[in-house]
């Protein structure tokens, strides 16, 4: 009987060993199923727009370039399509997993824009007005607000990568823990097996003495 219930405690405690090691199995998928999020956010939600980012100053610079050299040209052919380029690519960030602070300084850009239109479209009246000194005054206010905002923008991207990236980093030091403890866990197994598996034996040599 003794033996039996000694048994019953020797695979009660491998259970409750199998059941730990299995419960921090459950706990590394769980986290690098978070690995796996942070990484398709920082690629989906950060680069891209880092890339969208980039191509709408570009654009813009085209914009600057155009009006410190007092190109009518420009204003008459090519603001539009350009305009109608930045439009598809603002609608590209706002498709994307917006911060707060980035649909705030999104919807500011979007206001420049229109404010940068509105200023644009004069000039398909009148092509000279380009030089006149209240024209030049408010394109100049408008192109230096979508700057800012643009560089906002931005910074939040280096931000939130910084942030996925610390998420990951934490991700992986809670699985390397849990992979530690595991491997710490087999060896205690390993060990009460060697134990059960050499008991009987000690056992039978003492009942034949």
């Amino acid at each position: 009987m003794k033996k039996i219930l000694n048994k019953i405690k020797w695979v009660g405690g491998l259970l409750f060993v199998f059941l730990l090691i299995l419960a921090t199995n459950l706990l590394d998928r769980r986290h690098i199923e978070g690995v796996r999020n942070s990484v398709a956010t920082i690629y989906e939600d950060r680069l891209i727009v880092k890339n969208l980012i980039y191509n709408i100053s570009t654009l813009t610079e085209e914009k600057r370039i155009a009006f410190l050299l007092s190109d009518t040209d420009f204003y008459t052919t090519k603001s539009t399509v350009i305009n109608d380029s930045i439009s598809i690519l603002l609608d590209n960030f706002s498709s994307t997993n917006l911060t707060y602070n980035e649909k705030k300084y999104l919807e500011r850009l979007r206001n420049d824009f229109k404010n940068i239109e509105k200023i644009e479209k004069q000039t398909l009246n009148d092509n000279t007005i380009i030089k006149n000194k209240e024209w030049r005054e408010n394109m100049k206010i408008q192109l230096s607000h979508l700057r800012k905002n643009l560089d906002n923008l931005a910074i939040i991207q280096v931000e939130e990568g910084k942030r996925e990236l610390n998420r990951v980093n934490r991700a992986f030091n809670t699985i390397d823990l849990f992979t530690n403890i595991e491997i710490m866990f087999l060896i205690v197994i390993s060990i009460i097996v060697q134990i059960i598996i050499l008991y009987p034996v000690k056992e039978e040599k003492e009942e034949k003495e």
